[in-house]
């Protein structure tokens, strides 16, 4: 879904990209290649100096993270509950809810990841199973807003600590995920778990319930392409950073997604091409 590197040619009536200009770029899907053609659209200039390999960890993470903090419409005083804290978007994410000022209850799957999480500007860090007792201590028992990749049981448990006109953000379900892609047996029990709403219980508890996936919205380029520049220009100025996991050579594509599917790995899982 996304890559970096330069400009090979460019079609007929593309004025503001050139050849030999650096790039990342949103394929949307295709991305695993030493070539790829990208909608003009679709791809970010790159400010001067930026290295290739950390940029091609900035624009679908920082994009997800952006998206789901405007749409939350997170306040300096929000205080917000994150899942996947110490992944690709959820790294993003501690970090631009730190720039807008929130107070953050950053949620992983293990000890060895808490430490990314407070690095990043988490006030507090914890594993799922804690996360209750962390949303009392850290929040008073409520949160104003979850951005969650996980789903499942997962959403059940933090939908109930949403304060009235709360908002949650949901983007991904990661707990349908086994060691070979979706467990569909996992995936059924997961999502029934998640329970039934009715239209009428958001009235109710006055909440907001928002859903989103990046690579459905194409046509929103000219609002990804203002944020790329919004964020290129904070990465520019030391106020966010790409956070890198394990780094892989294209041979070993799928070593890199054995290990993104375990979800053991924090930042984001990058594959080198040469030549």
């Amino acid at each position: 879904m996304e890559i970096s590197g330069t400009v090979e040619a460019v079609g007929e009536g593309v004025a503001d990209l050139s050849p030999g200009r650096p790039v990342v770029a949103v394929p949307l899907f295709g991305g695993h290649a030493e070539k790829v053609i990208v909608p003009a659209a679709r791809v970010f200039p790159l400010p001067d100096g930026v290295d290739l390999v950390d940029a091609a960890a900035v624009p679908v993470v920082f994009l997800t993270a952006w998206y789901a903090r405007e749409r939350a419409q997170v306040a300096a005083s929000d205080r917000v509950v994150v899942t996947a804290a110490a992944g690709g978007v959820g790294t993003a994410l501690l970090q631009l809810l730190a720039e807008r000022g929130a107070k953050t209850v950053a949620l992983v799957g293990s000890e060895a990841k808490l430490a990314l999480c407070r690095e990043l500007g988490a006030a507090e860090a914890g594993l799922y199973d804690a996360a209750e007792p962390l949303i009392d201590r850290a929040f008073g028992g409520r949160a104003d807003v979850v951005i969650d990749a996980i789903g499942g049981r997962l959403f059940r448990r933090l939908w109930r600590r949403l304060e009235p006109g709360g908002r949650y953000v949901l983007y991904g379900f990661a707990a349908a995920s086994g060691e070979r892609g979706v467990a569909r047996l996992k995936a059924a029990r997961e999502l029934l778990a998640m329970g039934l709403f009715s239209p009428y219980a958001f009235v109710q508890t006055c909440r907001t319930l928002i859903g989103f996936n990046l690579s459905l919205l194409p046509d929103k380029t000219g609002e990804l392409q203002r944020a790329a520049q919004k964020l290129f220009e904070a990465w520019k100025a030391g106020r966010i950073r790409p956070i890198l996991g394990p780094r892989f050579p294209f041979e070993r594509l799928p070593d890199a997604h054995r290990a993104l599917a375990g979800r053991g790995t924090t930042g984001k899982v990058v594959i080198t091409v040469t030549g």
